[in-house]
């Protein structure tokens, strides 16, 4: 089977709720190509590229953070 037969955007959500926000990104540029004048699409990809650079801001701190408490 087409790996890319499978892509939807619940599968970018079920990436995100596990804690995979780059495979999110990747699944929905991968349906945005496939539609893209999908506005949803567009929206979702946009906001989830905003979060992930914003959070990745303060990765050095949370991974010295996470290397003291553990």
């Amino acid at each position: 089977m087409n790996k890319d037969a499978v892509l939807s955007a619940t599968l970018a959500e079920i990436y995100l709720e596990q804690g995979y926000p780059e495979k999110a990104i990747e699944t929905y540029a991968k349906l945005l190509e496939r539609e893209p004048g999908n506005q949803t699409y567009k929206k979702r990809l946009a906001s989830l590229k905003r979060d992930i650079k914003g959070k990745s801001r303060f990765s050095p701190f949370r991974r010295a953070l996470k290397h003291k408490l553990w």
